[in-house]
């Protein structure tokens, strides 16, 4: 079972991995400007790569690591309710893979796949968000550092889906700053899987 745990590195260094190989097929992407999704948008170079090399995988990698944290301790609160957060993060990865984004991210009346994806895109930043919040809190056994780990990683989180948010009428540093949003809390879940093993 220890070893399955494992399942919580291998998924962000999967994503980091598979965007990195994605984006070399995807003519002039920036990862400083654009973000991950548009690598998956429609009538796009990596559209109908994309998904399999990240979205789908990425999401088997997070819902094991949460079936894993389910069964390793049943009577844990605290990891019954990650492995929780973990399998609707993994779900959420699903969903915006079989739901792409537009052609044209920008436009005034999004398709119903936009909207979908949108809203599983929400769903997969605050179920990390989440998870991340309630590790801050110290009602576990693990050392009391992690808890201010967790703390700062949230702040620097939010912190930077400000910045993102301000971004997307420029598209200046947007994938920049979604890559530091997300990329944090993704640090945060190996972290989190390293210290339950070894703890």
């Amino acid at each position: 079972m220890k070893l399955l745990i494992l399942a919580g590195v291998a998924a962000p260094l999967w994503m980091l991995a598979g965007v990195i190989i994605v984006s070399r097929l995807y003519p002039g992407y920036s990862h400083r400007h654009q973000v991950m999704s548009e690598l998956g948008a429609r009538n796009r170079a990596t559209t109908k790569i994309h998904p399999w090399v990240n979205n789908f995988p990425i999401g088997f990698w997070f819902v094991l690591f949460g079936v894993v944290l389910l069964k390793n301790e049943p009577t844990n609160s605290l990891q019954f309710l990650t492995g929780i957060l973990m399998m609707v993060q993994g779900s959420s990865h699903w969903v915006t893979g079989l739901f792409p984004c537009d052609e044209d991210m920008g436009i005034p009346k999004p398709s119903t796949g936009q909207v979908i994806h949108n809203i599983a895109g929400l769903v997969m930043y605050f179920s990390l968000l989440i998870a991340c919040l309630l590790w801050a809190i110290k009602i576990h056994n693990l050392p009391e550092w992690f808890s201010l780990y967790s703390a700062v990683t949230a702040v620097i989180s939010v912190i930077a889906l400000v910045f993102m948010l301000r971004a997307l009428k420029t598209n200046i540093n947007l994938g920049l700053y979604q890559r530091i949003n997300y990329g944090v809390l993704a640090a945060w879940v190996m972290v989190l899987n390293v210290m339950l093993i070894i703890g």
